[in-house]
């Protein structure tokens, strides 16, 4: 799983780069309203995290078997990234 977890943590940092890039082009208005991205990194950030702290030798594999499914969906939407894996698709 630390495969996907890097690439990932990989693509949430290109996408808060872009984000911050686009933010500096914009009006102030304009801005406010982009901020979502940076919410949505930060998100991922939180998923990752989670999946990282638990112990998994004290929980049940279906458990661990969900939030590696959870990690796939979440790493979906850069399956047109070249780095993105096929055997990552839920």
């Amino acid at each position: 799983m630390s495969d996907i977890i890097d690439f990932l943590n990989a693509r949430i940092a290109e996408d808060e780069t872009e984000a911050r890039r686009e933010l500096e082009q914009l009006a102030m208005t304009e801005a406010k309203a982009d901020l979502r991205a940076f919410a949505e990194c930060e998100a991922k950030r939180k998923i990752i995290a989670h999946h990282e702290r638990i112990d998994w030798d004290n929980e049940p594999s279906r458990d661990r078997d969900y939030m590696e499914k959870f990690l796939r969906i979440v790493a979906e939407v850069y399956a047109g990234h070249p780095d993105y894996r096929e055997e990552w698709r839920p």
